[in-house]
């Protein structure tokens, strides 16, 4: 029996849910379909004009794709900055949607922008969450609509390098651990504004990502409150961490917060939990559904329960080693093989209705 061709439309942007996904999901597929993986940052002609305007290479890639895509194959768009190719892919195509952020809180994506998405045979959602938010605006949808997890085959092991000592980081120090970029929606201020307020001496917040923000200056907010509240020796950026890098913070830090205002997965609480650390999480859009039982929740909009609930799993070991213990069940849920399997399943059903 030959195996369902799949090209998987993705763009690599290094440090991303997406490209982890991508990575992911393309590796669990390799046994179960003919995977090829089409990627316009390494078509040259692309890249060249990209160089000098990225509006002219993006009217370009419909004309590149259409020497890519192969015939009988279906086009899974893994991006959701390559959704308006839709119009231009003549195969089944089948989308994952990772969330609604450009539609209900950026207000990038118009309604029409969101409605392109019909010209999909079928719609994967990385949570339940995304999808009753895109069914709540948009129910025509509900029957093109899935609900795949994410899920991580990598085994997370701490490495035998000091992280401490690479990083200068003092040994005496208990770390809260924040990932993510500088954009408001990852709500990074607020967890900096809970932390000036614990007393403690032997904390140090360090926030590990990409320095990327939708709003400018928000780099510069962080460092003139830093310095206002005389935290220099207290907060740390460690911007681009590598793979072995974030997951020995992982397992070296006290709690890793993540006080988002808005996911679409979460897919730092399952790296967390995979490395034994204790989760304290808004209960915002995706959180509740992913972390269920096994992490401590806040409203992300409030800052003193922020810090009631940090200073509480700081000082509580207990707390702290139930936490660990249920995200070790937690983590089960996701997994690869269940993962690829869905998704083959979808992309039958989608040749089908070819």
């Amino acid at each position: 029996m030959n195996k369902i061709k799949v090209d998987l439309l993705c763009l690599f942007q290094e440090r991303t849910g997406q490209t982890a996904y991508t990575k992911e999901l393309s590796k669990a597929l390799q046994n179960l379909a003919d995977i090829n993986l089409i990627n316009p940052n390494n078509f040259p002609l692309f890249k060249f004009f990209n160089r000098f305007s990225n509006s002219l290479a993006i009217k370009l890639l419909p004309f590149l794709l259409r020497k890519k895509i192969r015939k009988n194959s279906v086009a899974h768009i893994v991006n959701q900055e390559l959704f308006f190719l839709l119009p231009f892919i003549k195969n089944p195509v089948v989308l994952t949607l990772h969330d609604m952020s450009l539609y209900s809180f950026y207000s990038e994506w118009k309604k029409q922008d969101v409605l392109l998405m019909n010209k999909a045979k079928k719609i994967i959602c990385d949570s339940d969450s995304t999808k009753k938010e895109l069914l709540k605006d948009f129910p025509a949808f509900q029957k093109k609509c899935s609900t795949i997890y994410i899920a991580l085959s990598d085994e997370f092991n701490k490495s035998n390098s000091n992280i401490r000592k690479k990083f200068n980081l003092e040994k005496n120090k208990k770390i809260i651990l924040f990932v993510g970029s500088d954009d408001s929606k990852k709500n990074f201020f607020s967890l900096l504004k809970a932390f000036s307020g614990i007393k403690a001496e032997n904390l140090l917040l360090i926030k590990a990502g990409i320095p990327w923000s939708a709003e400018k200056n928000q780099r510069k907010l962080f460092d003139e409150f830093i310095s206002e509240n005389n935290l220099k020796e207290k907060v740390k950026f460690i911007d681009f961490p590598s793979r072995k890098d974030l997951t020995d913070l992982y397992f070296e830090a006290e709690v890793f917060v993540n006080p988002s205002h808005y996911e679409g997965f979460g897919l730092t609480l399952i790296e967390a939990m995979s490395c034994g650390c204790p989760v304290l999480c808004s209960d915002n859009t995706c959180f509740p559904e992913i972390a269920g039982n096994s992490a401590l929740f806040f409203d992300s909009k409030n800052e003193k329960r922020l810090k009631e609930k940090l200073e509480l799993i700081l000082n509580n070991k207990k707390l702290r080693q139930e936490l660990i213990r249920k995200g070790f069940q937690n983590i089960k849920r996701f997994d690869v093989k269940k993962m690829a399997e869905q998704t083959i399943k979808v992309y039958e059903q989608a040749l089908k209705e070819k």
